[in-house]
């Protein structure tokens, strides 16, 4: 059995959506919809760039032939041609062959003038139409991503994720090209060339043009080989952007327990998967394009012979056939072109599908018809029977596949302003139980109600504007303090930033450093200590100024000295506001008007500290177990009959390291 590395089992399967080739040109005409002006002027400028293009071939075969003269007339088709112009254009002037001349070269030179002109106007606009739909499809990418609920982004890798936005809209952006420099223009020269021929003889239009049929008919069938292979490349390439992800994210680990082998392997076996599904499609796209020219040559030798036999019995001049001849070899051009884009169209619509497959994803949580504003002041939160499951990582939306339940049948009622704490062992629910209050997901069963209106009746952004939240990790941004800080409320002044950082016990260190409130922390704050970097969260949730405040073991991960730090300015952060603390630790909530015990998803106990411990259940047993002096320590705060303190009431203030819950 082959062996897994390390990061490769956190990897989930990916879900798989078919599009009909409908959704795909759907895609592609609703990003054209918004600049229909711009492809109508490069459809304008490439018919008169085509025209012209061809009309080139015409000169060709009169100086072949020889000008035409007053004495001996026209010698072929497109001489008669160059005569009935002068005629319409220049009646009052002698048509002499001196001048004849003179009109010949001035045509070609402003034909090619022309054509110069016409050539840049399609391209650059095409370039343009381009450049615009690629941003297009990248700001719509980044908003519905960032309009996703939490349970989208954990049951996906984050390595796909980031393949999609990068290599798929990358290979969006090939496809456009295709589509705007060759299949939207070259249909134009297919037209022109074909005109050209017809002018120069009709017969043989008539005994060639349809062998162009067959010439692309390889092409077209060796795009349903190009597309299958296109799929699996694209699926590849989402796996070693994923592998890249997660050793770049868990590279202490890999180190750690020294497995940059396994994992160079596992990578190494990605890349060769990605060769094949590579190679694969790139072999049917040479295979048709091989057929292809063997099929245009066998035509050009028919066409030859049937050329010679129309010279020699007078019916064709040596011009015409000329004419004739680099219009087919030139009409091969474009139509090679096209088919080639078709191919790169073909190959690219694994990538429109993955793009599509993230456009067309509903967020879980979104705004109701007649949603309402969340209120600048409420009286009571209550849980009414709560439950809520995990959707399985592989399971479909519209499936039932689920985990069992992280929350059952929670009951209760939270006033304006009280400390909530919630204990328990870890996997007991505290951190869904959490993430409900802050509404990354909804619950399964039951609603949260806040003065009789359920949290599903607010409209998001309102209800998101009214929490904040300190979490055990804290997350910067690779830019300044300042910014960092004031991430909280965008519209903040430099005083209030400063103000925030000051009540968090921050704007001190933040002073030391090299440029103050301008230094640059790099990437997740990696320049500052953990103390430090928790600092600047509180402070950036004090200056949101939120009424609701959530803290998640916010002190967990840090040393004594710093902890005693952040404490400072969590204990002023929670001042004024109703806070959910979770806590391992049950000395650091003793304090708090609430402490909630969970267990299994269920709430097994509610109370002040000191109503719980005179209860002797599990909150009783967790709290000796921790502190096992308890018992004979007569000179506890219960025991001594004191009140704890309001400053006790600490998040996470665990000095070990414990797996959320």
């Amino acid at each position: 059995m082959k062996k897994r590395s390390l990061l490769s089992r956190f990897s989930r399967r990916e879900r798989q959506i078919p599009f009909s080739i409908k959704s795909v040109l759907s895609f592609y005409l609703s990003l054209m919809g918004r600049y229909w002006y711009l492809l109508a002027f490069m459809s304008i400028f490439t018919l008169f760039y085509s025209a012209i293009t061809a009309l080139r071939l015409g000169f060709i075969s009169i100086v072949v032939d020889g000008l035409p003269t007053v004495e001996d007339g026209s010698k072929g088709q497109f001489a008669k041609y160059l005569i009935r112009l002068w005629d319409w254009g220049l009646p009052q002037v002698e048509r002499t062959d001196d001048n004849l001349l003179v009109f010949l070269g001035a045509m070609i030179c402003s034909i090619g003038l022309c054509a110069a002109a016409f050539y840049y106007l399609k391209e650059m606009i095409a370039q343009r139409m381009v450049v615009h739909m690629l941003v297009d499809t990248r700001k719509a990418l980044f908003r519905h991503l960032a309009s996703q609920s939490v349970s989208f982004f954990h049951n996906r890798r984050a390595g796909d994720l980031l393949s999609r936005v990068t290599n798929d809209v990358s290979i969006v952006q090939q496809s456009l090209l295709g589509i705007f420099t060759a299949m939207l223009q070259q249909p134009f020269l297919v037209v022109s060339y074909m005109a050209t021929a017809y002018l120069a003889n009709s017969l043989l239009f008539w005994c060639t043009i349809p062998a162009y049929f067959f010439i692309i008919y390889p092409v077209m069938r060796a795009s349903r080989k190009v597309l299958r292979h296109s799929r699996k490349r694209q699926k590849k390439l989402g796996l070693i952007t994923d592998a890249l992800q997660q050793l770049f994210g868990g590279i202490r680990i890999v180190k750690a327990f020294g497995m940059e082998e396994r994992e160079l392997a596992e990578f190494g076996e990605k890349n060769r998967e990605f060769k094949s599904s590579f190679l694969k499609s790139k072999k049917a796209r040479v295979v048709g394009r091989t057929v292809q020219e063997l099929l245009f040559n066998l035509a050009l030798a028919g066409l030859l012979i049937g050329g010679s036999f129309l010279i020699t019995s007078g019916t064709l001049t040596i011009g015409d056939f000329c004419g004739f001849c680099m219009a087919l070899i030139m009409l091969f051009q474009p139509v090679k072109k096209m088919s080639q884009s078709w191919n790169t169209v073909t190959e690219a619509r694994p990538g429109v599908e993955r793009v599509l497959e993230v456009l067309n994803e509903t967020p879980e949580i979104r705004d109701v018809s007649d949603a309402v504003a969340f209120p600048e002041r409420f009286e009571k939160i209550n849980f009414s029977g709560v439950g809520f499951t995990y959707r399985s990582a592989s399971a479909e939306p519209e499936s039932s596949g689920r985990l069992s339940a992280a929350l059952k049948d929670i009951d209760l009622e939270i006033t304006e302003g009280q400390v909530v704490a919630l204990v328990g062992p870890s996997g007991s629910g505290k951190t869904t139980f959490v993430d409900l209050v802050a509404r990354f997901y909804d619950p399964t069963e039951g609603g949260i109600i806040v003065d009789e209106v359920d949290i599903r009746d607010f409209r998001h952004a309102s209800y998101l504007e009214n929490i904040a939240i300190v979490s055990q990790e804290p997350f910067l941004f690779n830019t300044s303090i300042m910014e960092n800080i004031r991430y909280g409320r965008d519209s903040a002044t430099d005083g209030e930033v400063m103000q925030a950082a000051k009540v968090a016990n921050a704007h001190e260190f933040i002073m030391l450093q090299e440029d103050g409130y301008e230094t640059e922390i790099g990437d997740r704050g990696m320049k500052l200590s953990g103390g430090q970097r928790q600092r600047l969260t509180i402070a950036r949730a004090m200056l949101k100024d939120a009424p609701i405040l959530i803290l998640d073991e916010a002190t967990s991960a840090l040393d004594s000295e710093s902890e005693k730090e952040v404490q400072a300015g969590i204990n002023n952060l929670m001042q004024r506001r109703t806070t959910f603390v979770i806590a391992h630790r049950l000395s650091t909530v003793t304090g708090a008007d609430k402490i909630v015990v969970l267990d299994n998803g269920r709430i097994m106990e509610t109370g002040t500290h000191e109503d719980l411990l005179k209860r002797e259940g599990r909150y009783h047993r967790l709290y000796t177990s921790q502190n096992p002096d308890y018992a004979l320590d007569r000179q506890s705060p219960i025991a001594a009959g004191k009140e704890p303190s309001s400053a006790a009431v600490a998040p996470g203030a665990e000095q070990e390291e414990e797996t959320r819950s």
